[in-house]
């Protein structure tokens, strides 16, 4: 795996974010060149390495900026995402949405010059296996960041029907781990580890608590990237562990990790996503992969956030470009 990625040149958009941080330290490791986009001074675990990372500063939404990101790039990763929670993906509907298929148009028109490079892009395993764009747009609730996913998915295979290029789209389950953001509005579990943190008599759990959600820990979603690349996969492939957990059964796991003898109270009025788990498919190269138990994760997580926290921010060593406008 080594030699595939020595000297190779690499653009990890999202690569200073929580899963692209990990993927990034991973190709520096193999002998990649990698470049990463970067917007204001956040650098957050990347700040050790920003003497080995090509960083180039601008906005994703433009085509123009995105040109000179991809200029002479032997592999595209795209991770970068406009995300928060299922509550601000529902009030602001629209503008999550239009946030994600700007930065893929923007993508797409900039690779239209650079040949056959591959691209690797991160949606996520609620886009339904069966995608109906118009169903998702038309629901009762409409999640602007499924949606946003799902018709940036579509315009990367009407891309591919035009200009052939190899396309790997990975749909994870829910990722969680180390670097994750630990806001009491963030993704389900560092937002339960905070809530726990701060309550005082009872954790607060939106949603009756009977849905189900299975979880991967951070590290092993890298490495089952790279187990994917290795097998030549291609097209829409699911990354989901083995095991799921209703969020009752995960609440209570974190409340005893992090604040025993909590009572749960269920909030109903909050929205709690789909109820039950759908079993996805995945590729043959994943069916035997070593997944870290959520046990295990949650007890790395927690101890990650309660001592060495986020790299504090700093100035890169090396800007490529510059423009005007800022993500």
């Amino acid at each position: 795996m080594a030699m595939r990625w020595r000297n190779r040149r690499v653009l990890v958009t999202g690569g200073t974010g929580f899963i692209g941080s990990f993927l990034v330290e991973r190709l520096l490791a193999e002998g990649a060149r990698v470049r990463v986009p970067v917007r204001s001074t956040n650098y957050r675990a990347l700040s050790r390495k920003r003497a080995n990372v090509e960083w180039v500063r601008g906005d994703l939404r433009d085509s123009e900026y995105c040109s000179k990101l991809v200029a002479g790039v032997d592999h595209v990763f795209h991770l970068a995402s406009c995300r928060r929670n299922v509550a601000e993906h529902e009030a602001r509907c629209s503008n999550v949405l239009n946030a994600n298929v700007a930065m893929t148009l923007a993508l797409i028109d900039a690779l239209r010059d650079e040949g056959a490079v591959p691209v690797t892009v991160f949606s996520t395993a609620n886009v339904p296996i069966d995608m109906d764009v118009m169903a998702l747009a038309r629901a009762d609730k409409v999640d602007g960041y499924v949606l946003g996913k799902a018709l940036s998915e579509a315009l990367w295979w009407t891309a591919v029907r035009q200009r052939p290029f190899p396309l790997l789209i990975v749909r994870p389950v829910g990722v969680y781990g180390p670097r994750d953001t630990f806001t009491d509005n963030g993704n389900v579990i560092p937002a339960l580890m905070v809530k726990a943190r701060n309550a005082r008599g009872e954790l607060a759990v939106w949603g009756s608590g009977k849905q189900e959600r299975a979880f991967l820990y951070v590290e092993d979603v890298v490495d089952a990237l790279f187990t994917l690349l290795d097998a030549k996969a291609a097209g829409i492939q699911y990354v989901t562990a083995p095991e799921s957990w209703t969020v009752r059964e995960l609440a209570e796991e974190i409340r005893d990790l992090v604040h025993p003898g909590l009572r749960l109270r269920f909030d109903r009025t909050k929205p709690e996503g789909p109820g039950r788990i759908i079993p996805l498919p995945m590729h043959p190269v994943l069916r035997r992969f070593p997944w870290t138990p959520l046990k295990e994760g949650l007890r790395k997580t927690y101890d990650w956030w309660t001592t060495a926290g986020a790299a504090p921010a700093t100035r890169p060593r090396k800007t490529l470009a510059r423009s005007s406008r800022s993500r």
